[in-house]
C-alpha cells in the first residue's frame, strides 16, 4: 500500500490512478454503469455519508477505505461526463493555489487559536473567491 511520501512520486501517483481509470472503464464496458448521472451523484451523497459515519466512529482504516471510494465514484463520474478527471483535477489545483496564494497577501496577523485561524482564513478565502467572481 503506498503512503502519503509515495504520492510525492509522480510515476507512482500516475499508476495509481490509471489503475483506478482503467478499472471504472473495464466496469463501464461490461454496463456496470448507471443510467442517469443522478445515480452517480447519489452514490457519491452516500459515499460522503459513510465517510461521516466512520468520523465518528474514529475508524481510520474504514476512513481510508470510504474516501477510496469516494474518489472512485468522482472518476467515474468524469468518466460519464466525457470530461478528463486528471484536467479536472489539475483545474482545481490551480484555482486553489492562484487563491491561496492571493489569501497569503492578505493576511495580516494570523490568529493562534485553531478555530479562529481558521474562521480568519475562510473569511479572506471567501473575500478572494467573491473578487474572482465579480471580476469575471
Amino acid at each position: 500500500m503506498g503512503s502519503y511520501e509515495d504520492c510525492k512520486d509522480v510515476n507512482f501517483v500516475f499508476s495509481v490512478l490509471s489503475h483506478a481509470l482503467e478499472i471504472q472503464k473495464q466496469a463501464s464496458d461490461m454496463g456496470f454503469e448507471w443510467v442517469e448521472v443522478e445515480g452517480i451523484l447519489d452514490k457519491i451523497r452516500e459515499e460522503v455519508g459513510e465517510i461521516e459515519k466512520e468520523i465518528q466512529i474514529q475508524d481510520h482504516k474504514k476512513i481510508k477505505k470510504e474516501i477510496g471510494d469516494l474518489y472512485l465514484v468522482c472518476l467515474h463520474l468524469a468518466q460519464y461526463l466525457k470530461v478528463d478527471p486528471i484536467e479536472c483535477l489539475q483545474i482545481s489545483c490551480e484555482t486553489f493555489w492562484r487563491r491561496w496564494e492571493k489569501v497569503q497577501e492578505m493576511i495580516t496577523v494570523l490568529p493562534e487559536g485553531p478555530k479562529e485561524r481558521i474562521e480568519y482564513l475562510d473569511q479572506l478565502w471567501n473575500r478572494v473567491k467573491c473578487e474572482e467572481k465579480s471580476n469575471n
